[in-house]
């Protein structure tokens, strides 16, 4: 998990030192603003690009959060479960058993904490 936010990280800085080299042959005509401008266009990008990498990693926390605590739960624990998180967005999917499983995974991963919705794309499979 480190190493994936430490390459997250030194991509986004390569990045804004590229953009930051690349505008170096230009000539501007008043030099005094136009550093200052493109200080705070790099500033920006790089809250910009911070931010991205901070919802990547609550997102990953997220679906480690649920995946642990239906991996943990007696009822669901044979049910192949599997969970993605986008923007807080939750999306399960998987077959299971009965629909009061698939129900109460929903219900598991609406009640973690940061979700902002949960998407339950779980197949109930038929009876034999």
């Amino acid at each position: 998990m480190k190493s994936r936010i430490f390459s997250i990280l030194l991509v986004a800085s390569l990045a804004t030192a590229g953009l930051t080299l690349s505008a170096c042959h230009k000539k501007p005509e008043n030099p005094g603003r136009q550093t200052k401008n493109d200080a705070l266009q790099l500033g920006q990008g790089a809250i910009h690009k911070a931010s991205a990498v901070g919802q990547v990693v609550a997102d990953s926390a997220i679906t480690t959060r649920i995946e642990a605590q239906l991996a943990t739960d007696a009822s669901l624990s044979g049910s192949p479960i599997h969970a993605t998180t986008n923007q807080g967005v939750v999306t399960l999917s998987g077959t299971v058993s009965s629909e009061s499983v698939r129900v109460k995974a929903g219900r598991i991963a609406s009640s973690t904490e940061g979700v902002k919705g949960v998407i339950n794309d779980i197949k109930v499979a038929p009876s034999s």
